[in-house]
């Protein structure tokens, strides 16, 4: 369960130190709807990045580096403009929560963009492919539980907050084991955490 090439001991299934291993507290759920993630290759790299966390939840999930064009190209593919939705905030989007239950009905796809803001609005200029996809946004967005990373502002979810807030808003169930696991998982890490660390957060 370990991986030799690495300098940390790690778990070769959440890929986290053995130490902050969450294995054990892992609940697996599976909907109609299929969670795809668009990831900058930086945040790919944070070891504090949560799109992993969640994948490891929700089986429909599907993470694309940004940098990959196979995989890019797959998802286009892949995905129906007339059956998905992209969670990006912009002047175009609509409030996810006030969206007609007739057109939710219809959602097969729920994309999200896994970076800081930055990030996103790059993703968003330089592939003109995401904008053919109907824009939402959060009207009312949870109070974000993710205290081990800094954000932005106080609206800011983590992708895995976000994922699970979107499919709660599109009506599927069960979303409090998700929660539940997250609220889990983050308390291991951060009791993992140095000291130093837990100060400057």
């Amino acid at each position: 369960m370990t991986s030799p090439s690495s300098k940390r001991v790690t778990c070769l299934h959440c890929g986290y130190p053995l130490g902050q291993c969450v294995c054990h507290l892992i609940v697996s759920l599976e909907g109609d709807m299929t969670v795809w993630v668009i990831q900058d290759k930086h945040e790919a790299k944070h070891a504090k990045n949560t799109a992993r966390l969640f994948a490891l939840c929700y089986l429909k999930t599907v993470i694309v580096s940004f940098e990959d064009a196979e995989e890019m190209s797959n998802l286009f593919q892949s995905v129906d403009a007339d059956n998905s939705l992209l969670l990006y905030p912009s002047g175009c989007s609509e409030g996810l929560e006030t969206i007609e239950q007739s057109d939710k009905a219809k959602v097969k796809h729920l994309i999200l963009l896994d970076g800081t803001w930055p990030k996103a609005k790059r993703m968003m200029l330089l592939e003109s492919m995401l904008l053919r996809y109907r824009q939402v946004h959060f009207l009312t967005p949870p109070v974000s539980k993710y205290d081990i990373r800094k954000s932005p502002n106080n609206l800011a979810l983590s992708t895995f907050e976000a994922a699970a807030y979107g499919l709660e808003c599109l009506g599927m169930l069960q979303i409090s084991k998700l929660r539940h696991f997250f609220s889990a998982a983050i308390a291991l890490q951060w009791s993992q955490q140095p000291q130093e660390h837990k100060q400057r957060s």
